[in-house]
């Protein structure tokens, strides 16, 4: 029945085992939830996009992750200059990279894609909000003209959302919209081949990369939403590697023949209910309280995550400045119940939005019900669970966010501020002048202690304010045939994982 099952699944996903030794030398297939939304880093580069748009497209810098503070190193940029003032970059380019088709890249195409992504306006847009306007010097030089002094741009311009794009990619009526969403224009190692929504993308090598694949020529990203599919073609070899690996299911791959899992302790990305502070019950700041003293954050980490995760106090991630050491969130049953008949909940519906279906949501569920609240839960694709949280059509979404740097600056600026409001990534509707003072005192310093003491003051806010209920800080979970070779976690950008620096033991094509 296990031998029928797999194949079955392959067939259905046309993950066909490879027969041909030269073609699995050069090919390596990556099994993932969900497909991107679409391809083109200016409408959609969440953690769903990124990892195929950093592989085929560059940016202006890259984060050192061995250094603490994951400092931005140049990638496009050969090195920068900013003004005393804070407002002003100068960037200079290296040389020698060049996009796909050939052409170099250039000032002229960084000042396009740049003004390209503002101009269109989508969600990767709040990246740059600090961005006011890009002036060309040369042809190989530039000046970033900032809006506020903004210590952590050049670590945002590290975003999959900053993507170069070859300017000849966009000069249709529609920005180039339509033809990105399926192809690449980059210049990044890999060039899109082939992009069939909801099934796979296809990456082949970019000839003209600066910076070739170490092995692997093609690579090949499948959508498979079924976890126990995933994990069944994993065994059988038809997958070289998933990133999506429920913790509680660890073990479970763990002891798959020729299977190997890669980890790191969690602290970058972070697990969260997001409440509608803005309108239905959960308006009410009681109910809201009522919800993080119903969850029991400790069964859950013990019991369904079998210890794969870090329980988190505030609104800071682990090691940011300002985080608060030695506090975790506790249930309090009693007084959630309390909460709960004070608001004058009458039993109206919440709806509980999720991407995948599992045991961490009917747990919450669970914990839910026990303070009295009637939460149904709903399946959404990310991209429909965004846009409900756009609308504020939402009552609660179980979510998360990877912050992609240990400085928290730009992840309370979209999950808290008015900037995030008025962008859709704030979704839960908070709107308070005192925090969107203190992000900007922290983003407009460059001292450790400043802002260490700002995000202080915000996590302490955010605690009353409630906007989000906090539950884990996840370890980031890779599942890969064991014949692969350098597979490894950034801890703050867990889900890119850099197929071009992979191999195979084995015959090499």
């Amino acid at each position: 029945m296990k031998r029928l099952l797999i194949l079955s699944a392959a067939l259905a996903t046309g993950c066909i085992p490879a027969t041909n030794p030269a073609e699995r030398a050069a090919t390596l297939t990556v099994a993932k939830a969900f497909t991107p939304t679409s391809l083109d880093p200016a409408v959609a580069a969440g953690a769903n996009e990124a990892p195929v748009l950093d592989q085929v497209y560059e940016q202006l810098t890259r984060l050192d992750t061995a250094s603490p503070t994951a400092e931005a190193v140049g990638e496009l940029a050969q090195d920068w200059t900013v003004t005393p003032d804070g407002l002003s970059i100068a960037v200079r380019l290296q040389s020698g990279h060049r996009f796909d088709d050939g052409n170099p890249v250039d000032a002229a195409a960084v000042k396009a894609s740049l003004d390209r992504l503002v101009r269109i306006g989508r969600a990767p847009a709040g990246s740059v909000e600090f961005l006011g306007g890009v002036t060309v010097t040369s042809a190989l030089s530039l000046t970033l003209h900032l809006k506020r002094r903004y210590a952590p741009a050049m670590q945002q311009l590290s975003l999959a959302a900053a993507s170069i794009i070859n300017p000849k990619a966009f000069t249709g009526k529609d920005d180039g919209k339509s033809w990105l969403a399926d192809h690449s224009a980059g210049s990044g190692p890999y060039r899109i081949a082939a992009n069939r929504p909801g099934e796979a993308i296809e990456l082949v090598a970019n000839p003209k990369a600066i910076r070739p694949p170490r092995q692997f020529q093609r690579v090949v990203i499948r959508a498979l939403p079924d976890e126990g599919v995933r994990r069944l073609l994993l065994e059988r070899g038809d997958v070289d590697l998933t990133d999506i690996v429920p913790s509680v299911l660890v073990d479970r791959y763990r002891a798959l023949p020729g299977v190997a899992v890669t980890t790191v302790p969690g602290g970058s990305s972070l697990s969260y209910l997001q409440l509608n502070a803005a309108k239905g019950p959960l308006a009410d700041p009681r109910l809201r309280e009522a919800v993080a003293l119903a969850v029991d954050y400790d069964g859950l980490r013990r019991q369904v995550l079998k210890g794969n995760a870090i329980q988190i106090g505030g609104y800071l991630p682990p090691g940011a400045p300002g985080y608060r050491t030695g506090e975790t969130p506790s249930r309090d049953l009693p007084r959630a119940r309390a909460l709960v008949r004070a608001a004058g909940y009458k039993g109206e519906p919440i709806v509980l939005l999720v991407a995948l279906l599992g045991p961490v949501a009917e747990f919450l569920q669970a914990n839910l019900a026990d303070a009295g609240l009637a939460v149904r839960i709903e399946r959404r694709s990310p991209g429909a669970m965004q846009a409900l949280q756009a609308s504020g059509d939402f009552g609660l979404i179980y979510t998360g966010w990877s912050n992609d740097t240990p400085d928290p600056g730009a992840m309370l600026d979209a999950l808290y501020s008015a900037r995030g409001l008025a962008a859709g990534s704030n979704g839960s509707g908070i709107a308070d002048p005192a925090i969107d003072g203190l992000i900007d005192t922290a983003l407009a310093s460059s001292d450790l202690t400043t802002r260490a003491a700002a995000y202080a003051e915000i996590d302490a806010r955010l605690r009353k304010a409630r906007p989000l209920v906090m539950i884990f800080a996840a370890n980031p979970v890779i599942a890969h045939r064991a014949d692969l070779i350098g597979v490894t976690i950034d801890r703050w950008r867990p889900s890119l994982i850099d197929f071009s620096s992979l191999s195979r033991r084995g015959p090499k094509p």
